[in-house]
């Protein structure tokens, strides 16, 4: 009999929990009964890779409510790679959709707007973690460079590199996800009056009607450790001009200008810079030398 038969018929019961597809390769029901060991096995790995993907959602509901949600989800999203690292990509929309259905939800689960951003919020920082390593880092030394060619920097095209994320969540949601990470208070967590101010400038943010006011946070990666903060509203221009394909940077800077005619571009660019954001392919503007 082929092994992908048995394979196949395995990995539905690990899935499923039906044993009928292994009546086939078992001798009797004796030794169908002890596959239970590998069942329970598969749920507690991906519980407990839930658990590490997902450790302020985790640090929020509690252990036990955060174990029987992750069952529910593996139910219905079992692993479809054969590792589990970046596993629960879909655990956010399943929360959602998983707390409207309960008539009566726990307390812990009734805010369900900041219980689903603080999942996306726990997953964009691992993807963050995981993205690919950057090879083409902007740097003052480029900047320099190009300059010293007789050439003007910022018609250069640069985009953001592969850890770069954008986020938007409720207001007040990733102070709570700091405070849970950090095991501060939230008003310990982030100065007030520095969440007031980006509150403020984050006041002309697109959003649909009737939608809670949003929080735009970054997540990148430098020097292997993750960072995040809040965006103004000309970060946000600025950074969402150079996702993607990138481009110029002027076009970056005029996005950024356009909503707050004295925001300090320069500074944003030196921090951009020193916090390795930026990614340019200098092989054009090698060639063109």
């Amino acid at each position: 009999m082929a092994l992908s038969s048995y394979i196949d018929a395995f990995a539905d019961y690990l899935r499923t929990g039906d044993a009928s597809g292994m009546n086939d390769f078992c001798i009797n029901a004796e030794h169908i009964k002890r596959m239970s060991v590998y069942r329970n096995g598969f749920y507690k790995g991906c519980i407990d890779a839930l658990a590490a993907n997902f450790p302020m959602c985790e640090k929020f509901v509690g252990s036990e409510s955060f174990k029987n949600i992750a069952r529910i989800y593996v139910d219905h999203y079992p692993p479809e790679k054969g590792t589990l690292v970046g596993y629960g990509q879909n655990f956010p929309d399943f929360l959602s959709d998983f707390i409207a259905t309960l008539e009566t939800p726990p307390e812990t689960l009734k805010l369900s707007p900041r219980l689903v951003d603080l999942a996306r919020l726990d997953y964009a920082w691992l993807m963050s973690l995981m993205s690919a390593d950057s090879t083409q880092t902007l740097t003052a030394e480029k900047i320099s460079w190009l300059v010293e060619g007789g050439r003007d920097f910022t018609q250069a095209v640069v985009k953001l590199n592969p850890s770069v994320a954008l986020l938007q969540v409720n207001i007040g949601t990733f102070n709570q996800w700091i405070a849970l990470k950090t095991n501060l208070s939230e008003a310990e967590s982030i100065d007030n009056s520095d969440v007031e101010e980006l509150h403020k400038n984050n006041s002309g943010l697109e959003r649909a009607e009737g939608a809670l006011p949003v929080d735009t946070v970054m997540f990148w990666r430098v020097q292997g450790a993750v960072q995040a903060r809040l965006l103004s509203t000309p970060e946000v221009s600025l950074m969402q001009v150079l996702q993607g394909e990138g481009a110029a940077l002027e076009k970056a800077f005029d996005a950024a200008l356009a909503l707050e005619h004295d925001f300090d571009v320069s500074d944003v660019f030196s921090a951009c810079l020193q916090n390795e954001i930026l990614e340019i392919d200098m092989a054009k503007y090698n060639h063109d030398n």
